[in-house]
């Protein structure tokens, strides 16, 4: 890489080619998660599923063994996996429907896609093998020939891996040319679901160098099949013989745990694990994260030549957020002396009560304007502040403590000033723990800093200015992709401008009654179906992320221990907090108001969660239309 290439401006794994396994971080929480048991893989879109499907696929590894120049016969006996990527591609699965056949016609045609697509690919991965050993005595050998007579009804025998693939494309093509033209073409023959799959996978696994693996399907974007495509699946993953099906999706993809059996389902952890890639510790997020960008930083040639291991910490490029650097970035002397003037006028002159307005810290003196609008006694806090500031036990420690970045964003509001994003711990939790939206948000802050002459052969930390300005571009163009998410896409759009117009209310209260509020939670249980599905597809889309609740205050009301987070990464949008402090309760029928998206009522909703007094006296008011 030279010192211009942005090392972030990839952030799919489709994207990273055979160099993949060069970029793919092995956290210790991917251990042991493939097994002789199908792995069920949730996750937002970005946060590593797909990666690690790809990396763990036989031609991934065994890319990464020749680059470390490991002999095949030792990387073979090694590797206890052989790993097939399948996606299910939005663009092509729905294909397999209507046209005037009926839904039993269609679950024989797909499984016969399924059997065929993943059979070639498994003889391909053969075909590799035998070319890639030096020995014939270790290669494998074919002994399907009667058995595909028969399932083909073949004039002319297969006796050959090379011969069969040559087959598996003719009828792959077959298929197609028939799916696509139902009604002018002559039905190809159909072969059970898995069937011939398996019998494949059995033939090799009984051989020598095969009997202690294991060959393992990648179904990736499981969210994307039919309904009854995914009952076809899931009956794979409840009978392997011998093939393991792992599935990845994004959170709710899964539309049915049905087999083709009507009274049997899969589930864990008899017939499947589950592992869910947006449930990292924050400390875990970040290993990962930090490993994930160091392994790119490791590409650059500047910094190679430098070889200095601190230049290959992300840590360093974004550096920690400052709360004292943002205030006086805008603050000037002047505007301390008006919240003095404010706070003397409200408080008079009593002598015991000057320790209020003698402060020259902003955050002391914007908190007591918060603790008098709450009705707090100003000798009761000046009591608290005298011991505060003699460092004694003082209730001031925790108001500071409960209210400062609530104060910060108050302060921003009342100056007219952006609210800053910046620093690692930001970017980590603006991310909302999905790495893709990470690497976006890293990618355009070195972007900027590009700009700025920022080079790697004399690295610097980015400014907080280069930071901000980066996580509001990929926040505004976050929002703006909502409008791509089917089937609601206009509708969620809408709740999201509603929601988020809300929370941007309530961190101008005055009274900072709940600072930091981002999330909601609701009676989940008295919703309606219709808002129950539509909350669904914001889960699958990571618009919104489903949560244990932070406090539970009343088991009454929030009998579901569940909460929503607006997606982290649309706070700078909305300039709200991106960290996971306070919630809002939401009455289940304002709710389902709120999801409806019927503009008069939403917005007359949405102005009543978000009705506080505001430093400038009247309420502004939230306009639905005012936000699209």
């Amino acid at each position: 890489m030279t010192i211009y290439n942005n090392p972030f401006s990839i952030d799919r794994a489709e994207q990273l080619g055979d160099k993949l396994f060069e970029f793919y971080s092995n956290h210790k929480n991917f251990e042991g998660l493939l097994k002789r048991k199908s792995l069920m893989l949730e996750g937002g879109r970005g946060s590593g599923k797909t990666m690690f499907f790809l990396y763990h696929s036989y031609f991934n590894k065994k890319k990464e063994s020749e680059s470390k120049n490991i002999r095949f016969e030792e990387f073979f006996k090694a590797e206890k996996l052989i790993g097939i990527h399948f996606r299910a591609d939005s663009n092509f699965v729905p294909a397999f429907q209507h046209k005037g056949l009926d839904d039993d016609d269609w679950t024989l045609l797909f499984g016969h896609f399924l059997n065929i697509t993943l059979s070639k690919r498994l003889v391909e991965i053969i075909i590799d093998i035998n070319s890639s050993f030096d020995s014939r005595e270790s290669q494998i050998e074919f002994d399907l020939s009667d058995e595909l007579n028969i399932l083909f009804n073949l004039k002319d025998s297969i006796d050959s891996f090379s011969l069969l693939l040559k087959k598996l494309s003719y009828e792959e093509i077959l298929l197609m040319n028939y799916v696509n033209n139902v009604s002018k073409i002559e039905r190809p023959i159909i072969i059970s679901n898995g069937y011939l799959l398996n019998l494949i996978a059995q033939s090799i696994l009984k051989q020598k160098n095969f009997q202690e693996k294991t060959i393992h399907v990648f179904i990736d974007e499981y969210e994307n099949l039919l309904l009854y495509q995914q009952r076809i699946v899931n009956t794979l993953i409840k009978h392997p013989n011998p093939v393991i099906i792992d599935i990845g999706m994004r959170n709710k993809g899964c539309k049915t745990y049905q087999t083709l059996g009507d009274s049997e389902i899969i589930t864990p952890p008899h017939d499947y694990s589950y592992y869910n890639f947006e449930q990292f510790t924050s400390q875990e997020y970040e290993e990962l994260i930090v490993d994930i960008c160091r392994k790119r930083l490791e590409k650059i040639d500047a910094l190679q030549v430098i070889g200095d291991p601190t230049y290959l910490d992300i840590r360093f490029y974004l550096g920690e957020y400052n709360l004292e650097d943002e205030l006086s970035s805008f603050l000037k002397p002047k505007d301390i002396k008006i919240l003095q003037s404010k706070i003397k006028a409200r408080v008079g002159i009593e002598e015991n009560c000057s320790i209020l307005y003698e402060s020259a810290d902003p955050l002391i003196l914007r908190l007591i304007l918060v603790l008098l609008e709450r009705g707090q006694k100003s000798e009761h806090i000046a009591h608290e502040l005298t011991l505060f500031l003699e460092n004694k036990p003082s209730k001031f420690n925790d108001w500071i403590h409960n209210n400062k970045n609530g104060l910060i964003f108050l302060l921003c509001k009342e100056h007219s000033k952006n609210k800053m994003y910046y620093g690692f711990n930001t970017y980590k939790s603006t991310s909302s723990g999905i790495i893709r939206f990470f690497l976006e948000l890293c990618e355009s802050a070195f972007k900027n800093a590009f700009r700025n002459s920022f080079e790697f052969q004399s690295p610097r930390r980015l400014t907080p200015n280069e930071q901000s300005e980066a996580a509001y571009y990929v926040s505004q163009y976050k929002i703006n992709d909502i409008e791509t998410y089917t089937p609601y896409s206009n509708k969620l759009k809408r709740f999201v401008l509603l929601l988020g117009g809300i929370f941007e209310k309530l961190h101008r209260d005055i009274k900072l009654s709940e600072p930091e509020r981002n999330h909601f939670s609701s009676e989940f249980n008295r919703l309606d179906e219709e808002s129950l599905i539509f909350l669904k597809s914001a889960e699958l889309y990571s618009v919104l992320q489903k949560k244990e609740e932070t406090k539970v205050k009343n088991s009454s009301i929030d009998g579901n221990n569940i909460e929503y987070h607006l997606n982290h990464i649309y706070a700078p949008y909305f300039q709200i907090s991106a960290r996971k402090i306070r919630s809002l309760y939401i009455d289940p029928g304002n709710l389902a108001v709120l999801i409806s998206g019927e503009s008069r009522k939403a917005n007359d909703v949405a102005n009543a969660l978000a009705k506080i007094e505001e430093i400038n006296g009247g309420q502004t008011k939230i306009d639905l239309f005012d936000a699209l």
